[in-house]
């Protein structure tokens, strides 16, 4: 019999790649969606199915995490730069530490800012940030991968966008 762990605790999140993010809410705190997806299908009338491939390595990241996290200000400041000098681009990882889950993109930025709201309880705050240059691998948590294994896995997520560039 197998034993498989999780904990929310033990999913790192690292702006620019070395400032974590803190503050994660009660429940689903983060999100990752491809945003086109590789194939789309079709049917012509005679029966004759076709698929068409996309290559697309961009993905949309929602990050909740509770209005009294110190992190709102760093993915505020982020937000501020790109608006003003838009250059506020930044790397992003996220990692599960007791599993194989890994994400990396190397071009993100917010997309969108959260409302602005204030209650007699502790809120959350929903960041989107559009993420480009992406590589994902949806793992599980029969064992924590290492070093070696993470960076396998981001090379191969990476290889239909290095082959795209090469041909």
């Amino acid at each position: 019999m197998s034993l498989y762990s999780y904990s929310p605790e033990d999913v790192t999140i690292l702006l620019l790649g070395f400032i974590p993010v803190e503050g994660y809410i009660d429940g689903t705190f983060i999100s990752i969606n491809k945003d086109i997806p590789p194939f789309t299908s079709g049917m012509t009338a005679d029966g004759v199915q076709s698929r068409v491939h996309r290559i697309s390595s961009s993905y949309t990241m929602r990050l909740v995490i509770s209005n009294v996290s110190p992190t709102n200000d760093v993915l505020t400041k982020l937000w501020q730069i790109d608006e003003i000098t838009k250059m506020g681009k930044f790397p992003i990882l996220v990692k599960d530490q007791l599993g194989t889950s890994l994400f990396f993109s190397a071009t993100s930025w917010i997309e969108s800012p959260p409302s602005l709201y204030y209650s007699n309880r502790i809120t959350e705050r929903e960041w989107v940030i559009k993420c480009a240059e992406a590589t994902i691998n949806i793992g599980g948590n029969d064992d924590a991968s290492g070093l070696i294994n993470d960076l396998f896995n981001t090379v191969s997520s990476a290889t239909p966008q290095i082959a795209n560039n090469l041909f």
